[in-house]
């Protein structure tokens, strides 16, 4: 006891200054931090309960109806590919999937890209099910321009490198539009994506499957509503 009570003697001045010192680091933590569960807990408590069926109009119906068909379809499919019970999609159940969905199987380079590109929301090396529409979309996407893509990539080489600079993969992707200009955030997104592998080459295979995947990647419309007073 002896020991344990010289180990924690310390002047009483020293005491009241550590304790000054901590309570003006820690007051603005613990403020901020309070401040922040408050808002969280008032945001949850008000949020509003899902709105009887019978209720809402029928686009909202439709729409709840087509993302209700959608997510069991998807569950569907996850279930029949992840063959071990596993939770997740391996790389050769991916495999099987991909092939299935094109009649043809995915080389290494593109089983890998659709990996990389899509298990980005639980990274695990896999797909996971909330991962699964990404990669279906991106694959059907690639799948079904994969021709059109490698076509206006010859096009656009204007440098003959076998790989787009800048300006030209911003030519191309104009041209994959319809002719309307895109952003330079756009441009920089798909040499990014591009260069999934790290390996700082931008090939045309990797170009295709990053256009590919550019190409459905569109903001989700918005229904505007607007609410009429007489």
């Amino acid at each position: 006891r002896n020991h344990v009570a010289q180990a924690y003697l310390v002047s009483s001045e020293e005491v009241v200054g550590f304790g000054r010192q901590a309570a003006d680091w820690f007051a603005p933590v613990a403020m901020a931090a309070a401040a922040v569960c408050v808002v969280l807990h008032h945001r949850r408590s008000s949020r509003p309960p899902p709105a009887p069926y019978s209720q809402i109009s029928p686009a909202r119906q439709q729409a709840f109806e087509r993302e209700l068909r959608e997510r069991r379809v998807h569950t569907a499919i996850f279930r029949k590919y992840d063959t071990n019970k596993s939770g997740k999609l391996e790389p050769d159940q991916v495999r099987n999937l991909l092939t299935d969905l094109s009649n043809r199987p995915p080389s290494e380079q593109e089983l890998n890209y659709i990996l990389k590109l899509c298990d980005d929301k639980k990274p695990n090396g896999a797909i996971d099910l909330s991962e699964l529409r990404h990669a279906i979309q991106a694959w059907k996407s690639y799948v079904t321009q994969s021709n059109e893509l490698q076509a206006a990539l010859d096009q656009f080489d204007v440098s003959g490198s076998g790989k787009l600079e800048l300006e030209e993969l911003k030519a191309y992707l104009t041209h994959l539009n319809g002719g309307l200009e895109v952003t330079d955030a756009e441009v920089e997104w798909v040499m990014s994506q591009a260069d999934v592998f790290g390996d700082g080459a931008c090939s045309k295979p990797e170009l295709a499957m990053a256009t590919a995947a550019w190409y459905t990647r569109v903001e989700k419309k918005q229904v505007n509503c607007a609410c009429t007073i007489s």
